[in-house]
Formats: C-alpha cells, structure tokens, sequence
C-alpha cells in the first residue's frame, strides 16, 4: 500500500545532514594530531563531502523548482536567481571581505567579488583569500545552469520518460568514472594539486566537471517526484539503502586503492551520496532520518554554510600543541569545534537571515514598485514569498 509522504514539503532530515558533510570538511583540514591508520585515512578523506553538497543542491533545486522551470522558464529565472543570490552571497562575501583585509587589502579582488575564482587554473588564487569559497564560485556557476538545464532535459525526453531518465544517470555515473580512469591512466592523477593539469584541478574543483555532480542530484530529484512509487515494504528498504551507502562511503575513504587516487576526487562518491540523499527522503520515519530531522541538528545544518565558510579563517583560534597525549588532543580539537559552531550559529542569525530577508523584502518592493508604474505583468510573476519560489530547504554550497 502506497504510504502518506510529504512531496513537496521541507526535508529537515537533509538539512541536518549538511552538518556532517560540513564535519567531513572539517576533519580534513583539522585532522586530529595523533590519530593514525583509518582513523586518519577518514579524516584526510573528508574533502569528498564537497561531492555531496554539489549532489545534494542538484537535488534540492530540482526538488523545489522543477514544475516552475519546466512550464515557465522566462517568467521563473529571476526570483530563482534573486532566491539564490540572497541565499549564498552575503555571507560569502563578508567572509572574503574579512580575508582580504587580513592579507593588508593587496590582493586583486575582483575575481573573488565575481565569484569566478574557481575557474582559474591557478590553485593559488582558485583557493586564495578563503580557501574553501572557491566551492561557492562552482556553485554560482551550477545555479546559473539550471534554468536551462531543465529545458533541455524536457526537450530530450528525460522529464517524461523514466527509461530516459535512468539512462541519463547512468550517462552520468559512467562519464564521471571514465574521466577519472583518464587521469588515472594517463599519470595526470599523480600530478600536485598546484599542476593546472592536475586531477585535482579538472576533477576536484573545476566547475565544469561538478557540473556531473549537479546534473545527478536533479535527476534523483525528478525520479523520486515523478517516478518512485513509495510503500512500506520500499520504505524499509530504502532504510536499509542508507546504512549500506554511508558504509560504503567509509569503506571509500579508507580503501588504499581510492585513498588520494583521481577517482576520489568525485566519481566513487557521487553516486553513494546520491543514495544517501534519495533515502533519507523516500525513508522518513527512519532513526537516522528522525535524529537529523532534529530541532538542534536542523539548526547545525543551517548554520553550516557559516561553518564552512569560516572554520579556515579561525584557524589561528586553534594552535597544535606537539607531544601531548591523544586524550589532550582530542579534548583541545572538541572545545576548538564548539567555539567554532557557536560562531557559526552567531553568524548564521546575526549576518546571514538578516541579509536574505534584506535582499528579498527589497525584491517585493522593487517588484511592488514595478507593477504601479505599469510595467508588464510577466517581470512579477512568482514573488519570492513563502510558498512561491522561496526552497523550503535551503543549499548550503559549500567545501573545499
């Protein structure tokens, strides 16, 4: 018997979830001094929840936009826009601001204000200022696709043929792990990060290749509304399908053969993360999906986008101490991360809400503004208000 699920409305379970991704990040660039083996091999490995994020704003985009893209592009693009302009750059470009007047105000500023760091080929200023933003500057990019991603997956069948679609992840899916054989093969894999032909540049953060990741977590957004039929025994299953696929991302991030190799980068994990998202959806009653579906794991989750994009600027609030017991470090790294989630929290509510409520309170007026002068009708359609255009949950782009 088909089960009473919620399509449309918020995913908190998803929400929550962004703050783990965003601790994998984490780890990466704070590796507790001391761990060894696997547990250092999980934590050097967290750069992968950048994968997620990119699968995960496919998804939640497509989730929430894709009847208005579908039916009515023209009229749809700009409160998509300004929905996610006002989600993304204030909090992104206080941080910037923040970097650059740390480094004395001398470095070139104009790519980082344009959020087109990412494309650059150079590592130095790909990743400069703060490190991580350059993951913001691929999602700019990604945010700017969809409106004619949509289109054209409508014009090729997949909105309209669960063959077509699957076929198209399985494209996807394919291309991704062919890229990655590439560079393995050709020994580009082994080339520094700082090598403009390195793997690490064309399969880790150049926004053309995540544009794979992003196209993935529509189309597992378009199969779960269009397409998955949802009863209790699927539902039971799809929980299972979420253990096995964050078991496997942990049996990744601790396999010698994908540890560091130009398949980690992206392909390995696409597509367990997309399982991971698809079942946390379809199997909302889970124990897993009701812990992050949690008041105060839903509220990490939206403060992780602040997480992310200041847990490298904070990096002289934490100062390793060498020779200390493990116990020391882990008690030193743990007070380290509550300062930190409160000053993203803090950010979060006092710099991040505010902006977005600016910046879309001002597009109802502009567009208040715009009707009594009698402009046409076509430039107002569907305000940014709750419920019209507005994603009930919110993409936190993220990672580096």
């Amino acid at each position: 018997m088909p089960l009473a699920v919620e399509r449309f409305g918020a995913i908190p379970a998803l929400t929550g979830l962004r703050f783990f991704a965003a601790l994998m990040v984490f780890f990466s660039h704070y590796p507790i001094p001391g761990s060894s083996g696997k547990a250092a091999m999980i934590q050097n490995s967290g750069y992968a929840g950048v994968t997620f994020f990119f699968v995960l704003s496919g998804f939640i985009i497509a989730y929430n936009y894709l009847d208005k893209f579908e039916s009515d592009v023209r009229s749809s693009t700009v409160p998509y826009l300004i929905a996610r302009f006002s989600r993304v750059y204030p909090l992104y470009i206080f941080c910037i601001l923040y970097a650059w007047l740390n480094t004395g105000a001398n470095t070139p500023l104009l790519v980082y204000l344009s959020a087109t760091q990412a494309w650059s080929d150079d590592v130095y200023v790909a990743m400069g200022l703060n490190g991580p933003a350059w993951s913001i500057s691929v999602e700019v990019f990604l945010y700017s696709l969809f409106p004619l991603i949509i289109p054209l997956l409508k014009y090729i069948g997949v909105l309209a043929s669960k063959n077509r679609l699957l076929i198209f992840m399985a494209v996807i899916v394919a291309a991704q792990f062919f890229l990655a054989l590439y560079f393995s093969l050709s020994g580009k894999g082994l080339l520094e990060s700082v090598d403009p032909g390195s793997a690490h540049r064309w399969l880790y953060r150049a926004p053309i290749n995540r544009v794979l990741d992003f196209c993935l977590g529509i189309s597992a957004a378009i199969y779960y509304r269009r397409y998955m039929r949802i009863t209790a025994m699927s539902s039971r299953a799809w929980e299972v399908i979420t253990y096995v696929a964050i078991g496997v991302i942990f049996f990744l991030m601790t396999w010698s053969l994908n540890y560091y190799s130009s398949f980690s980068w992206d392909a390995s994990y696409a597509l367990p993360f997309t399982l991971v998202i698809l079942s946390l959806v379809v199997a909302r009653q889970s124990v897993i999906s009701r812990i992050l579906s949690s008041p105060k794991v839903v509220l990490l989750g939206e403060a992780s986008f602040a997480f992310y994009l200041i847990h490298t600027l904070v990096r002289g609030l934490y100062v390793v101490q060498p020779n200390v017991s493990l116990a020391q470090s882990l008690f030193h790294e743990a007070f380290f991360l509550v300062i930190l989630t409160a000053l993203s929290i803090g950010l979060h509510i006092a710099i991040e809400k505010p902006a977005q409520k600016f910046i879309r309170a001002l597009s109802r007026t502009r567009t208040a503004a715009v009707v009594s002068l009698g402009e046409p009708s076509a430039t107002t359609v569907a305000p940014i208000v709750a419920g019209q255009g507005a994603p009930t949950n919110r993409e936190r782009p993220e990672l580096g």
